[in-house]
């Protein structure tokens, strides 16, 4: 009898270990007045994390949530994300600061170990930042940017003062919308690219090429560039997807600036790391986005330069040869 209620102690406790690690919880510090709607978010999320939890460790192929914590479009962006990719959250209680958007609310730096749909290879340390719209339901979840890069942004420390994006609020919604277009090359998602790139976008592919030495090409390299249809790159985008186990697409500078006459168009340059396992890459991607329809913003022109000229001899892509927003006429 002893050693069958030791035996049930011992599972007991097992048990209660795994619904502990299985179990995120998180607490809103800041940012909110409103306590009903303020425990109605921090449930979802509470619900949401916990149930990526429990499926990472059941190694579950699809991801199933309660319809009045998270939209259905929300829950199939997430499920195609976990197609490619799973991760778990590794912290029990997550505390953070509620932010107000454009057309609800935000709760950023939630964070997930990322591995593998197959779970063999670690793709490390990522956050995610996960929307609300005005009644506390999670209408989307993504990747976020560097933190300290979105802080810089947030707080409107722009290199161009004349250009700056001044708004708050569009400063956010500009950001909202890199996330997710950096997070749709990590899902493989084509049908949001495809909405989001408009049918005449301009796209200009750079690559480096041996030419002869000069004077001033010394190392004999130089970049020479092509142009592709909307059609033509996402055509392209589909192969890679399909030949890739997995997509990691990085921002780790960013750029924005308002159009100096049109009210509505902005250019956004990151600096981007690619790696799909058997290619990687780094450059310079520029976007001219168009927010004259806030809820169907388009990208007219987008552009890849490499961060190397030359990288046996450390020479990189001179700072004033990027495309900015001066360079394209809409």
């Amino acid at each position: 009898m002893k050693r069958i209620l030791l035996t049930l102690s011992v599972i007991i406790c097992q048990l209660s270990f795994c619904a502990a690690y299985n179990q995120v919880r998180l607490v809103i510090n800041d940012g909110i007045d409103n306590p009903q709607l303020k425990e109605k978010m921090e449930r979802a999320v509470s619900s949401v994390m916990t149930e990526i939890n429990r499926s990472y460790d059941a190694n579950k192929a699809k991801l199933a949530f309660a319809e009045n914590y998270m939209i259905k479009d929300a829950q199939a962006e997430l499920n195609k994300l976990w197609e490619n990719e799973r991760f778990q959250c590794v912290e029990e209680e997550i505390v953070e600061r509620l932010l107000t958007t454009h057309s609800g609310y935000q709760v950023r730096g939630i964070p997930l170990i990322v591995k593998t749909a197959d779970e063999d290879e670690e793709l490390g340390y990522q956050e995610a930042v996960i929307n609300f719209d005005a009644n506390g339901v999670i209408v989307s979840f993504y990747y976020t940017i560097n933190p300290e890069l979105y802080s810089r942004l947030r707080m409107n420390q722009s290199q161009d003062k004349r250009y700056e994006v001044t708004d708050l609020k569009d400063r956010m919604m500009i950001l909202d919308y890199v996330e997710h277009f950096r997070t749709a090359y990590n899902q493989k998602d084509l049908k949001f690219l495809r909405q989001v790139f408009s049918d005449d976008a301009l796209i200009i592919v750079g690559r480096v090429i041996k030419t002869k030495k000069t004077e001033v090409m010394p190392s004999g390299n130089k970049v020479i560039y092509s142009t592709q249809t909307k059609h033509e790159y996402l055509k392209n985008l589909e192969r890679t997807f399909k030949n890739s186990r997995y997509i990691k697409v990085n921002f780790d500078d960013i750029t924005i600036v308002s159009h100096p006459t049109i009210k509505g168009i902005y250019g956004v340059t990151v600096h981007q790391k690619w790696n799909s396992g058997n290619y990687n890459d780094e450059g310079y991607v520029f976007m001219m986005w168009d927010f004259r329809n806030p809820d169907e913003p388009q990208i007219h022109v987008r552009t890849w330069q490499p961060d190397f000229i030359d990288k046996a001899r450390g020479q990189k892509m001179n700072p004033n040869d990027v495309f900015t927003l001066g360079d394209f006429d809409l």
